[in-house]
């Protein structure tokens, strides 16, 4: 011990300018956006390598519920594909040509989650596909259970995204029975649950009723599953009622995720940013 506080003191003025020079650094970073843009992707890239090498070793002791996932997501689909007249056959062909690609509003992006967390009050996870990829922030991120998040920050080969798990994570959703529109927001603390704002006591909730999202952001495509209704408190001090919702994902075992580009977001950002009303 004494050895550790003789080294330190033999080399103060050398730590004392590193200290500086972070302080400096922090200073820069946290009032300058452009600066801040530029770290948080740099520091996205050099995490996602330390991560991914990480989870390539932990990769090979979960295969088993891998595959499990994998089977029972080609199940869904298979069983889509049985009930669509359409493609019923499959060894009919069908036209893919430039005319029916250009009608598909949405694209699916596969990624795996290299790191990620469910204890802190705004959560992140990251995933192993960036801009080389056409991943760019603001795209929504799903599972086969539901939804998980939106990318805040992109390197190269990395994605940083924001999970559902972070109270400054609002999502725009739909109470299905009523169809009443509402807001998805977890409140810090059980990572299996969230809470269904802005539906008023007018309103018949009861437990086991499904949320979904709404579609009126840019983030997801309407219908994509957020949870199960768990309990609902009425307060008769207040206009909106209690709600609790059983998250669909298991944040604590994501794996897997798709991250969603809405092919049309361009020419609906034009409308915004040209209205003469968009003050």
């Amino acid at each position: 011990m004494n050895q550790l506080l003789k080294f330190l003191y033999k080399y103060r003025t050398f730590f004392t300018f590193l200290a500086l020079e972070a302080f400096c650094i922090w200073l820069i970073v946290s009032n300058n956006n452009h600066q801040k843009t530029i770290f948080l992707n740099s520091a996205t890239g050099a995490i996602g390598t330390i991560n991914e090498s990480i989870n390539e070793v932990s990769h090979y002791f979960s295969l088993v519920e891998s595959n499990r996932e994998l089977a029972a997501e080609n199940q869904r689909l298979r069983t889509q594909l049985l009930n669509n007249p359409r493609f019923a056959d499959s060894t009919t062909a069908f036209d893919t040509g430039s005319e029916a690609t250009d009608t598909v509003q949405y694209r699916l992006r596969r990624a795996e989650v290299i790191d990620n967390s469910i204890s802190l009050t705004n959560n992140l996870f990251m995933i192993n596909r960036g801009s080389r990829e056409g991943i760019r922030p603001g795209m929504g991120v799903i599972t086969p259970a539901g939804i998980a998040g939106k990318v805040r920050s992109v390197s190269k080969h990395y994605a940083q995204v924001v999970s559902l798990l972070n109270i400054r994570n609002m999502t725009s959703a739909r109470h299905l029975p009523s169809q009443r529109m509402g807001t998805v927001q977890w409140d810090g603390t059980d990572p299996d649950k969230a809470g269904l704002l802005y539906i008023t006591r007018e309103v018949k909730v009861q437990p086991g009723d499904t949320v979904i999202t709404s579609g009126f952001n840019a983030i997801y495509p309407k219908g994509l599953m957020i949870g199960i209704v768990s309990a609902v408190v009425p307060d008769p001090n207040r206009r909106d009622l209690k709600i609790e919702v059983n998250l669909s994902v298991d944040f604590g075992t994501l794996k897997y995720v798709y991250v969603i580009e809405d092919r049309h977001l361009i020419e609906k950002d034009s409308l915004i940013k040209n209205d003469p009303l968009n003050f």
